[in-house]
């Protein structure tokens, strides 16, 4: 069976007032990066490795995201959000090839936290299980993109 090498490389950063956020980056189950992610928008974090990938398969890249504490989210009397622990995706590379749009098909699952999500359902509110055109994350959770090898066969198919 064929296989490809591609180089992956993930730009993060993170937005926060104490305790950064940890990333772990996998393909499948393969974790390539964990560590805490301290860049800023202007000087992101910059993840890179390699793998083998067999044509003909599908694969996930995911961002894990874990490291948020209670207290993390800061909101005044009416409720607004004043502080935060944020992580954001700010560009993913796959064979030096910014894949652009193709970011917000990633599918982010948020883990939510509790007491905090039985107190939003009993008051009415629905959690969301996924979102897709999401490239900030703000409860730990994984962001996952599916893709196929080979890699340019599936840019092509899924550009448009």
């Amino acid at each position: 069976m064929a296989t490809e090498k591609l180089k992956f490389k993930l730009e993060l950063y993170a937005t926060m007032w104490d305790l950064p956020p940890v990333a772990e980056i996998k393909l499948d189950d393969r974790s390539y990066f964990k560590s805490e992610i301290n860049g800023t928008e202007q000087d992101p974090t910059k993840i890179e490795f390699e793998a083998d990938l067999s044509e003909g398969s599908e694969y996930s890249l995911i961002i894990e995201r874990t490291g948020k504490k209670p207290g993390q989210t800061i909101v005044d009397k009416e409720g607004n959000i004043i502080k935060d622990q944020l992580l954001h995706i700010k560009s993913i590379e796959i064979d030096e090839i910014n894949i652009g749009a193709l970011v917000f098909e990633g599918v982010y699952t948020p883990v939510y936290p509790e007491p905090w999500a039985t107190q939003q359902h009993e008051s009415g509110v629905d959690l969301k299980d996924s979102f897709t055109n999401v490239t900030q994350l703000g409860f730990d959770g994984k962001w996952v993109l599916k893709f196929e090898s080979p890699f340019y066969m599936w840019l092509l198919e899924n550009l448009y």
